[in-house]
């Protein structure tokens, strides 16, 4: 049995409101992954990085590390891609059902001015909005590399 042609919903504006309490959802995940991540990252390179700590806790403690940065990135990876899918959908939805044209809560005219600058006096001429999401991604990759250190290190120190 085929399936059925897709309907179009009999209240888009329930629709928009339900693709845009995901989308904000997304957005809360996303900046949850990484505070969750350091939190956990940081008691298990204090096990890495303990003195008296035996050799086998050491590298387990750092292989679970770099597992969780690497974890860690690629869920982030996939809340921020789901974010943006939804913003997209509801930028569309504003243009073509609301005829907001560019100037939608979701269009490019809103999101033009937030994205470069943030607004927070001198500093924020030094931060660019769209890179934090990279800066985060670099910043848990960094303690991948850390936790591949420790690793090696353990072993060497075992070894010679």
């Amino acid at each position: 049995m085929a399936n059925p042609a897709p309907r179009r919903p009999t209240d888009p504006e329930a629709l928009y409101r339900v693709v845009a309490a995901r989308r904000l959802q997304y957005e809360n995940l996303l900046w949850q992954v990484p505070a969750l991540s350091l939190t956990a990252q940081a008691f298990l390179f204090s096990i890495a990085l303990g003195q008296g700590v035996d050799t086998w806790a050491r590298i387990f403690s750092a292989v679970l590390a770099l597992n969780l940065s690497v974890i860690s990135i690629m869920l982030m990876a996939s809340h921020r891609q789901a974010e943006i899918r939804d913003v997209q959908w509801l930028d569309r939805f504003e243009q073509d059902e609301l005829g907001a044209g560019d100037w939608g809560p979701h269009g490019a005219a809103f999101r033009k001015p937030y994205e470069t600058k943030l607004d927070a006096g001198w500093f924020g001429n030094l931060i660019h909005l769209r890179l934090m999401f990279y800066v985060w991604i670099v910043g848990l990759g960094i303690f991948g590399v850390v936790a591949i250190s420790m690793i090696v290190r353990t072993i060497l120190t075992t070894v010679l």
